[in-house]
């Protein structure tokens, strides 16, 4: 929950993270599926949201011109629940009937992370916060707090501070690609590869068979 919060606290969206949490958007992966029906659900605004679309676009490697298409309905749509939070005129089921109020989505639509694979290098923000939160231990903050407060403090920074941050996230980010590169060479990697693409046709086998199992 940690990347969430500062992930959020990055963007400047903290005050949505305990609506995202509620509904299942307990980890980055699961945020990188929301879809434009979510975010009507959960009450984001336009400008905020395109910010953590243009995050979503750049962690997949898009172009930020890219991360306003989000979709608008999410293939196994139980949308329904998710509508029942809204005002407006979507609070009903496409065959009349009220949805369920109260019911939890849990997203399970991305595959398990390879263990084997190296580490993540962090972010230059990142980096920051681990820091600034060592030098908040101790005080009487809430997690949401410390979020808020890192974010506001990296925010307030001039690039010349930035820039410290930002050369150890480079040099990390160019260690991380050399061990990537000799890990893809092991059969762990080739493992995880099969894994990735049995999952990836299984979704796509389960999103095509979705519309004929809405049928009235």
């Amino acid at each position: 929950m940690t990347e969430l919060a500062d992930v959020f606290a990055e963007l400047g969206i903290s005050h949505y993270l305990h609506d995202f949490l509620e509904q299942g958007f307990d980890t980055w992966e699961t945020i990188l599926d929301i879809t434009e029906s979510d975010f009507d659900a959960l009450g984001v605004k336009l400008g905020h949201r395109r910010k953590l679309q243009r995050k979503i676009a750049n962690s997949r490697g898009l172009s930020s011109d890219r991360a306003l298409a989000s979709p608008r309905q999410t293939p196994s749509d139980d949308r329904p629940a998710e509508e029942s939070r809204t005002v407006g005129p979507k609070v009903d089921n496409k065959d009349g009937t009220t949805p369920v109020q109260g019911a939890k989505r849990k997203y399970r639509r991305h595959p398990k992370p390879d263990e084997n694979a190296p580490e993540r290098p962090p972010s230059a923000y990142v980096i920051f916060s681990n820091k600034m939160r060592e030098e908040l231990k101790g005080r009487n903050l809430s997690f949401t707090e410390i979020a808020k407060l890192v974010g506001e403090n990296w925010q307030n920074l001039a690039p010349a501070e930035k820039e410290p941050y930002e050369q150890q996230a480079f040099s990390a980010k160019e260690r991380y690609n050399n061990e990537l590169a000799e890990y893809k060479k092991t059969s762990n990697y080739k493992e995880y590869a099969q894994y990735l693409a049995d999952f990836k046709a299984r979704q796509s086998s389960q999103n095509q068979g979705t519309p004929c199992s809405r049928s009235p």
